[in-house]
């Protein structure tokens, strides 16, 4: 993620040569030409060697060396030889990749040969956005390989480190991480880790920064476990203050960060932000007529907002601004979430409503927790907050099928920068919903004599978008959707019919007919939960290292009708339970109605948290087992036979 830019500096600034002494390719100890297995994790196919990050500061920006030395210890591990290099180039140079190498030892008839990579196994490729990344595509990656490469970032700013992560998807031998400052500038360091803590070295001035930690495993795979960033060991940094400036006026200077309103005055001074505030930008070429409406209804409100998310165009980018000035953007409608966003504060600030650009972090994108100090670069992206007829409305229309009033899943977040003029703070935001599913299933009989369920699913809220996610897609068929769903190939589906009623009031409704039935001679069991998310328990480990993180609350609720058929008895089912965690966080309630000629079932699963700590985790565990235990239960009928 990358923030706006500042000015990079006008001095010659040189690094230490002794902190930054130079590894070499090639050089390899006989530890690592013999190592076959991690000590601390054996089933590893992939280790680091040895990883290293060094910045510094030189006069055209800050500059960070890289280099790493990978060993390859399967014959499995072809999808590895593949190394993606990202770097923000944006509108002006902002970052550059420069000495890049990169080579690969390797064992061919018991003998360690060596191939050095050339341009032609360098790809660059433009991801849109202004990001760009290098590829290396590296060959004779096989068991004893030893794989390396090096290369410089040049960032022209100096306000942001880039950021360096001990912890990845494989065990590393050692990493090492330093950062040389200028002595008159002050760098606030974000610490991640305890070991990072432990292993903190700076210098008397705290100009000179580095940490190394060796032995680290890799971060283990676990489902619902949120972002990475938020829980591996890495340190960020921001600068803070300066001896040139006086300590009592850093609110004064336009170059540090010292608080949340300093940031947002510098952001409100950029010229191409500054275009979506003009007053008088009704003259411009491509201005929309549809903004020329006075004082607009909640309704024509609702309808401009459709028409900018549908019209125009958001691509992902880690710019924290927008990439054109308005004029541009009208004419190009493609941009990122910062023009977009904009844009519609434009059209409500030019009719008087009280509406401000937030920035916020993304979930699945970097950070999940804001960390409560003015640093830039855990943003990721924008949403607005708007106060329209007296409600607080908060909104994004960076994807089109994102209804008004609402925010895509991954922007459910609980606090955002407000860049208001004057008045840029870090806030608490809450976004209300009740997103869920009730599926409301009957047991019924054809002409033929045949048993199916009629199904009725109702989504609700972030539920529905989920479901109109999945459908944007023309080659995701509803066909499709119930192959992803069902867990039961053979079942199929009939009258399968959607009602999209997300931009009116959030819910999609999905009717169908399905047999999930199964005959064991004189017994018929039927398993109307087939279509549950958790038929499954998706936590199946006894201990777990990582919180719980869901993307949002939800519930799932099944209303059951299962009339007895005529020639047929009630043989078994499963019985009525409850269950609640000790926090109260999660709870499961299955009530069984049982008559002489009708079986009602209501079902219901509430998930009222996102957050489940490690400590709640048995708890949750064992809820979700139950549950697909109960799940799993068929409801069994008899064949009344005539003797009977």
């Amino acid at each position: 993620m990358k923030k706006f830019v500042m000015g990079f500096l006008c001095l010659w600034l040189f690094p230490n040569s002794q902190l930054f002494a130079q590894v070499k390719f090639g050089g390899f100890s006989s530890e690592e030409l013999e190592l076959e297995m991690v000590p601390f994790e054996p089933e590893a196919k992939i280790v680091v060697l040895y990883e290293e990050g060094k910045s510094y500061f030189m006069v055209n920006g800050l500059h960070t060396e890289y280099f790493y030395r990978v060993k390859i210890l399967d014959e499995n591990s072809e999808d590895f030889g593949n190394i993606g290099i990202q770097f923000f180039r944006g509108k002006s140079l902002v970052e550059d990749i420069v000495k890049l190498e990169a080579q690969v030892s390797y064992l061919e008839d018991n003998q360690r040969k060596v191939y050095k990579l050339n341009k032609n196994d360098f790809k660059e490729v433009n991801l849109g956005g202004g990001e760009f990344e290098y590829r290396i595509i590296f060959p004779h990656v096989k068991k004893g390989s030893i794989l390396e490469w090096s290369y410089k970032k040049i960032d022209h700013q100096y306000s942001v480190l880039e950021g360096w992560a001990f912890e990845g998807e494989t065990p590393k031998l050692i990493s090492k991480y330093s950062f040389l400052a200028p002595d008159f500038f002050q760098y606030q360091m974000i610490v991640q880790g305890k070991r990072l803590n432990e292993n903190n070295e700076f210098s008397r001035k705290k100009n000179t920064f580095s940490w190394t930690l060796r032995d680290i495993p890799s971060m283990p795979i676990e489902p619902f476990s949120g972002s990475v960033v938020d829980l591996q060991e890495r340190v960020d940094g921001y600068l803070y203050s300066s001896t040139y400036i006086n300590p009592n006026k850093i609110d004064e200077s336009d170059a540090f960060y010292s608080s949340w309103n300093q940031v947002a005055e510098y952001w409100f001074k950029i010229p191409d932000v500054n275009s979506y505030f003009e007053t008088d930008a009704a003259d411009l070429k491509n201005y929309p007529k549809y903004f020329l409406v006075n004082q607009p209804s909640l309704n024509e409100i609702k309808e401009v907002y459709r028409k900018i998310s549908r019209e125009f165009i958001s691509n992902s980018s880690r710019w924290l601004e927008p990439i054109y000035p308005m004029e541009t953007y009208l004419e190009k409608k493609e941009g990122n979430s910062f023009d977009k966003n904009l844009l519609f504060v434009h059209f409500l600030r030019k009719n008087g409503i009280n509406a401000n650009l937030a920035m916020v972090n993304e979930r699945g994108n970097g950070r999940d927790k804001v960390i409560e100090v003015p640093f830039i670069n855990q943003f990721s992206s924008s949403i607005i907050k708007a106060e329209i007829e007296g409600k607080n409305y908060f909104l994004d229309l960076t994807d089109s099928i994102i209804p008004f009033g609402m925010v895509p899943p991954n922007k459910l977040v609980s606090k955002a920068f407000i860049l208001e003029k004057d008045k840029g703070r870090l806030e608490d935001i809450t976004q209300a919903h009740r997103s869920g599913s009730t599926s409301y299933i009957q047991l019924q009989t054809d002409s033929l004599g045949n048993l199916f369920f009629n199904y009725q699913q109702r989504f609700t809220d972030y539920m529905a978008i989920e479901i109109a996610n999945f459908f944007r897609d023309s080659e995701n068929k509803t066909d499709n959707y119930f192959t992803n769903q069902s867990n039961n190939s053979t079942v199929d589906f009939e009258s399968i019919h959607l009602q999209n009623d997300l931009h009116t009031n959030q819910t999609i409704t999905l009717n169908y007919k399905t047999s999930p039935i199964d005959t064991l001679g004189e017994l018929i069991l039927l398993r109307p939960f087939e279509f549950s998310r958790f038929l499954k328990n998706p936590f199946t480990e006894t201990e777990r290292q990582y919180p719980v993180i869901f993307d949002f609350p939800f519930y799932e609720n099944f209303n059951i009708s299962i009339p007895i058929p005529a020639g047929f008895e009630l043989e078994d089912f499963p019985f009525s339970e409850t269950i609640t965690i000790p926090s109260k966080k999660a709870r499961f309630i299955f009530l069984v109605d049982s008559q002489s000629d009708e079986l009602k079932v209501n079902c219901r699963l509430d998930i009222l948290s996102d957050n489940f700590s490690v400590e709640e985790y048995p708890h949750l565990k064992f809820l979700l087992e139950s549950v697909a235990a109960k799940l799993n239960t068929p409801i069994i009928l008899r064949k009344i036979n005539s003797q009977d």
